[in-house]
């Protein structure tokens, strides 16, 4: 059975339905820099509000909602900022999180989710441009707002691909839906005689190439504009990364996906996917499970899936020996891996 919550009174139910306000008065201070200006001293509604140029009351009423969130502290007048608030939310951290808000919150998101109910009962997202639609203006952003959050991954799965080679290294890498591209360019680091094929929307990959120049990867990559369902991907990959793409399509879809991945890949070469992987009786994930909510507001049949939807979905298509991974890093995602 389902660890049983519940609301044990009326006040749990409240807050609940407050819920959202959570949500807006964070975005609202990460725009308004709130959490930084703390850091650096102004940290009272009369001093914030001078250097933001807005109205005293407004700022009060924001920074004590954020105190009741547990975003800010708050002892006579002043505001602080908790450890995680001081490494998360305050720009020029090495763990700031703040871009993520333009993802999560981003408008579309917000709008549709206040019509969750119509999408619960069409069974899938009612937008005219979904996430499925090509060249979507919302990758674009997306690349951008999730780069600094890849970066702090991407080493990490590729670590975790050096423990699949051993003493062994993967001469050729693909990476499909690359976004930022930092999980292909933190594998490029990891293996220092790798070649990378990047694929993604032309648009998507225009912003990747900057930051694969800058890191000194250029000569090493790339860059194939294309549709992850139609295009030639090529052929003899020792290395396959699929990160934060699977939750998007149906399981058939996704098992297609696999096939052409499966052709892509050398023989003995490995897969890995990263994402949100909910247990296998759907209970205790959280994050996996209210992400799937996500899924349905913005695809016409995405989700998350379990290792042994993983399974259904890889085996058809020749992978074998898959297994589930930890991937340390500031997201609760996990590691899909599997060997041709």
């Amino acid at each position: 059975m389902a660890e049983q919550h519940g609301f044990e009174s009326p006040q749990q139910l409240m807050g609940l339905l407050q819920g959202f306000m959570g949500s807006a008065a964070l975005k609202a201070g990460l725009e308004l820099e709130v959490f930084t200006h703390i850091a650096h001293g102004i940290d009272t509604a009369e001093k914030l509000a001078a250097t933001k140029k807005i109205p005293e009351r407004a700022m009060r009423i924001l920074c004590d909602a954020l105190v009741t969130f547990g975003a800010l502290g708050k002892a006579d007048g002043h505001y602080s900022l908790p450890p995680a608030s001081q490494a998360m939310l305050v720009k020029g951290s090495p763990a700031y999180f703040g871009a993520m808000a333009g993802i999560m919150c981003n408008p579309l998101m917000w709008n549709e989710a206040g019509r969750l109910a119509d999408i619960v009962r069409a069974g899938h997202s009612l937008l005219e441009q979904g996430a499925e639609a090509a060249e979507n203006p919302f990758w674009e952003e997306f690349s951008r707002r999730s780069k600094q959050m890849a970066t702090m991954a991407g080493p990490a799965v590729a670590e975790l691909a050096a423990s699949m080679f051993g003493a062994g290294e993967p001469a050729r890498i693909l990476d499909i839906a690359a976004g930022s591209g930092m999980y292909g360019f933190s594998a490029l680091k990891r293996f220092p005689s790798a070649r990378l094929v990047s694929v993604d929307w032309p648009n998507v990959l225009r912003l990747a190439e900057p930051t694969a120049k800058q890191m000194g990867l250029k000569d090493r990559v790339e860059f194939r504009p294309g549709d992850i369902f139609k295009d030639d991907f090529g052929t003899g990959y020792d290395l396959v990364l699929a990160v934060n793409i699977y939750h998007h399509f149906g399981i058939e879809r996704n098992t297609e996906l696999s096939r052409r991945l499966h052709a892509a890949t050398a023989p003995g070469g490995r897969l890995i996917i990263v994402d949100a992987v909910p247990d296998e009786k759907r209970e205790k994930e959280r994050f996996a499970l209210v992400f799937a909510l996500t899924m349905l507001i913005w695809t016409r049949e995405g989700d998350t899936y379990t290792l042994s939807e993983y399974e259904r979905m890889l085996k058809p298509a020749g992978y074998r020996d898959i297994e589930l991974r930890a991937v340390p890093g500031p997201a609760p995602f996990q590691a899909i891996v599997a060997r041709k």
